[in-house]
């Protein structure tokens, strides 16, 4: 996918979102996440202020490459947000150099 259409598909997921909250309850990883950031409904928005932006933060990129994609978090949503497309989209507008980033992100360990 072009980044335009990339750009254009996690701007209107984000739209479709309520914020309602019921994605988070099936997600695995934002227990272990410092804020929302690390669930799904944080991702999504993550995703697309990286997107109007152009840029995103070393903890925005930890929040996008933490998702396991296991699409947990789509089954609950109501509104029907393609989450995983959005993480995925995210990841490869970062790849390729779409989406500003530092160079050299801290690695945090749980546990």
């Amino acid at each position: 996918m072009e980044p335009g259409e990339a750009a254009s598909f996690i701007l209107r997921e984000y739209s479709k979102c309520m914020s309602c909250g019921f994605c988070e309850a099936a997600c695995p990883t934002l227990p272990f996440g410092p804020h929302r950031g690390y669930g799904p409904r944080g991702r999504v928005r993550l995703a697309s202020l990286a997107v109007e932006n152009g840029s995103i933060s070393a903890e925005g990129v930890a929040g996008i490459y933490t998702c396991l994609l296991c699409a947990a978090c789509m089954l609950r949503c109501p509104a029907g947000v393609d989450i995983v497309g959005v993480v995925r989209l995210a990841r490869e507008l970062l790849a390729r150099g779409a989406i500003r980033a530092p160079e050299r992100i801290p690695l945090r360990l749980v546990g």
